[in-house]
């Protein structure tokens, strides 16, 4: 069927047609059974005699009564129509009746952009990784999606045809929106948030300095070690500790390590995102014995 003009013989002397109108940026879908049109379509319908002169054309719609045809049709509802016409000339003869059956699409596709992967959200706002991806979703119940458009901050908009990775780190808005077959664009959908790869910076502090002698730390057994994090954008979500090359456990505050000897502490932390640091360390000797004293006596002569 042609999209834009659809014509009919009616009888052997009188011939009609239906010609779809519609606005520059919409159009008519054919899927291969129907043609889609959007709400915006008007159809005229045009009919002439080769022998005697037309009289008029007649129409129905969606099975109302025949009714002289004056101008433009329209549809005012979504949905599957259908229009019956035909044509009278003045001597009488009738034309065979003609159906067009259409379906009028005036709603835009629905849809939404997101994140998959790595991901939080928090007031709102979305945190992901460079191993994280954009991702587009659009369906339209009636003629169906025909592009998706997707543009990442100031840039242009460009064909969607797959998930995304951002791979600069900082804030980043991605912006989509979708057409269907008959040209009803929908708003554009919005993402925005922080993408963010690094992990936490951490740090092994002692309450009371270490002291250096021969190269070598040394501490008492009653200081105090406290291990801190910090991330920019994802914020620190874990901590762990590790004494003496024994399993990572949780880091839960501070705490002392009383015994006597060399000793290896390493700590390392994961944001919200599990972007995980390395491991920093801090090597010491506990030393709990008191000094020796002597006293000595000297007498003069």
């Amino acid at each position: 069927m042609n999209k834009g003009l659809i014509a009919l013989f009616l009888g052997l002397f009188l011939l009609a047609s239906v010609h779809v109108s519609i606005c520059e940026e919409r159009r008519i879908y054919n899927d291969g059974v129907i043609d889609y049109v959007p709400l915006t379509a008007s159809f005229v319908l045009d009919a002439w005699d080769s022998e005697s002169s037309l009289k008029n054309i007649q129409y129905s719609v969606d099975g109302s009564p025949l009714q002289k045809y004056t101008g433009p049709l329209s549809f005012s509802t979504e949905g599957r129509h259908v229009i019956v016409y035909r044509a009278v000339d003045t001597t009488g003869n009738i034309s065979n009746e003609r159906i067009y059956s259409v379906i009028a699409d005036g709603t835009p596709p629905e849809g939404l952009v997101t994140i998959a992967g790595p991901v939080f959200i928090e007031d709102g706002t979305f945190y992901l990784t460079t191993g994280s991806e954009v991702v587009v979703w659009a369906e339209d119940n009636l003629s169906g999606v025909d592009m998706v458009w997707i543009k990442l901050d100031d840039g242009e908009y460009m064909a969607y045809t797959g998930p995304i990775v951002i791979e600069d780190e900082g804030y980043h808005t991605a912006r989509s929106y979708a057409v269907d077959n008959v040209g009803n664009r929908s708003v554009a959908y919005k993402v925005s948030g922080y993408v963010d790869s690094t992990p936490p910076e951490v740090a092994i502090l002692s309450r009371d300095m270490l002291v250096v002698v021969n190269s070598e730390n040394y501490t008492n057994r009653a200081n105090e070690y406290r291990v801190v994090a910090k991330d920019e954008i994802a914020g620190t979500e874990k901590l762990w500790v590790s004494l003496d090359d024994n399993d990572w456990v949780a880091y839960s505050g501070p705490f002392k390590v009383q015994s006597q000897g060399f000793h290896s502490l390493r700590a390392k932390a994961a944001d919200s995102l599990g972007n995980v640091s390395d491991p920093v360390e801090i090597t010491f000797y506990v030393d709990i014995a008191p000094p020796e004293t002597t006293l000595g006596t000297a007498i003069e002569e």
